[in-house]
């Protein structure tokens, strides 16, 4: 009778283990179907360009150092768009990241300007993604004018700006004529001024500063502690010096035979363009971006370590 009882709960016990299993295997298979539906109903954003015709259309010739006009919005589906990237795409599937930048926006409506460089064919790519890291993206195609010249520049051998306790030597810049002033008459001139410069120490390192008003605008406020004038001003011109150069330098050979504007051109990557460039020491090259789209380059001659002391440069800029 024993061995009887010993037998059914066994098989009871096969049973239980076996409803068991069954159970636990079709919890997984609802879990993974259920998971599955969810990713598929899940949507990517939406994007599109801007149809207006002052925006550039795809397949456009452009001449080198003309402005390639962008418009594009997007909307989030099911989630808040969270990245935005553009991308130049070559023939030979190679790209540069030209704009990479994070948000937080269930909409998105960007205006951007960039410029025609010296690649002969380039694939605009344009990319958003959301919060579940679904994305979509749009691209059109720019030609180079086959017929474009490089341009002209305009050369300064020589300009002296002073650091922020320098009474010797203005500290703001109009890049464009040359021209230096002091804080309360480049306070008259606004509209003008591209350049400010100034000294602190970063990293326990010296560092000669080049930099212009807009930088108070953008999240520093180093320019408006050493110049107060500059948050009252109404206009406030940004420059975006590129600091790529700190490992991949312009030599100043290349520098001192550049005669048009086409090194000029090629040494600025839109990417590596930022406030301020910090460590501006004797011999550096630096590339920048006026705000008005001028690209050119700063080579520099002498620079003072010590917050009353100058700096000493020489431009060449696009005409």
């Amino acid at each position: 009778m024993h061995n009887v009882k010993h037998k059914f709960l066994i098989s009871d016990m096969n049973r239980l283990t076996t409803r068991i299993i069954i159970f636990i295997i079709c919890g997984s298979l609802f879990l993974i179907l259920f998971s599955c539906k969810k990713d598929e109903e899940y949507m990517p954003p939406a994007i599109n360009f801007k149809t207006n015709a002052d925006y550039t259309q795809d397949n456009d010739t452009v001449a080198i150092g003309y402005p390639l006009y962008f418009g594009i919005q997007a909307r989030g589906t099911d989630e808040v768009i969270t990245n935005f990237v553009i991308k130049k795409v070559l023939p030979d599937n190679s790209y540069t990241v030209v704009m990479d930048t994070g948000l937080y926006s269930m909409s998105v409506d960007i205006e951007k300007i960039f410029y025609q460089n010296i690649e002969d064919t380039v694939e605009w790519t344009f990319v958003v993604m959301d919060k579940n890291r679904l994305s979509s993206e749009i691209s059109l195609t720019v030609f180079k004018d086959p017929d474009s010249q490089f341009g002209g520049i305009v050369y300064y051998p020589s300009i002296t700006m002073g650091y922020q306790n320098n009474t010797e030597y203005g500290h703001f810049l109009n890049i464009n004529d040359g021209s230096v002033y002091f804080e309360d008459s480049a306070q008259l001139m606004q509209q003008d001024i591209d350049v400010l410069t100034y000294y602190i120490v970063d990293e326990d390192l010296p560092s000669p500063v080049f930099s212009s008003p807009g930088e108070y605008d953008h999240y520093s406020v180093e320019a408006g502690e050493f110049y107060p004038s500059i948050p009252s001003w109404t206009t406030r011109n940004f420059t975006l010096w590129d600091i790529s150069v700190d490992d991949e330098p312009v030599s100043q050979e290349d520098y001192d035979n550049c005669h048009n504007d086409s090194l000029i051109i090629v040494s600025y990557h839109e990417v590596w363009g930022k406030k301020k460039f910090k460590w501006a020491t004797t011999g550096r090259v630096i590339p920048f971006q006026l705000q008005s789209g001028k690209k050119g380059l700063i080579k520099v001659i002498h620079a003072d370590e010590f917050n009353s002391g100058s700096i000493e440069f020489s431009v060449k800029i696009q005409l």
